[in-house]
């Protein structure tokens, strides 16, 4: 059997909105036994190191990437890149259309969906997961991250020009990580 899971944008806008510098939301679900137990969870978040599991649940964002014109003229590398400055296409953006979504307007202003499919008209996203032998229950929780470590080691790691991203690293880790936020549950 399956959990199916639907995650709804009642917004004017792409859900999570804003630029692709590690904002994500993904789904966290623990299986429990009937003992209470956890017996399976997927969309694992380590709250020490700041990494996600991403590979074992949803995960909506957008990343963008540079091409090899772009790379050839500037020595970067290509495909996926946090080197927003220099990015000129979409690699992946799965995130939840607005309220009112069309394929056509979207396509038009360069903003339509990759790596996903919406029909015109869908602001919702299912997802299905498989529920683990012994599961009594399921606790099902959305989360939001502002940035993700991997962008906060390339800002640390690619300034080689002063100590400014040593800077912005030592106070996303004095903030604690950019931890992420509850949406719902």
């Amino acid at each position: 059997s399956q959990l199916d899971i639907r995650v709804t944008n009642w917004s004017g806008h792409k859900l999570p909105t804003g630029m692709p510098e590690g904002r994500r939301m993904w789904l966290n679900i623990e299986f429990h036994d009937v003992s209470g137990a956890i017996i399976e969870e997927l969309g694992d978040y380590n709250w020490i190191d700041a990494s996600l599991d991403e590979a074992s649940t949803h995960v909506w964002e957008a990343r963008l990437g540079v091409s090899q014109t772009i790379a050839d003229a500037t020595g970067v590398d290509t495909g996926e890149s946090y080197h927003l400055v220099l990015c000129d296409h979409v690699v992946k953006d799965n995130r939840i259309p607005p309220v009112g979504f069309t394929n056509a307007a979207f396509e038009a202003i360069h903003a339509a969906p990759v790596g996903a499919t919406y029909v015109d008209g869908q602001h919702w996203s299912d997802t299905a997961f498989e529920i683990p032998a012994g599961a009594v229950d399921a606790v099902v929780t959305m989360y939001f991250q502002t940035t993700t470590r991997d962008m906060m080691e390339f800002l640390r790691d690619a300034n080689v020009t002063d100590d400014r991203g040593q800077i912005a690293w030592d106070a996303y880790v004095a903030r604690g990580m950019s931890p992420p936020v509850v949406m719902d549950a």
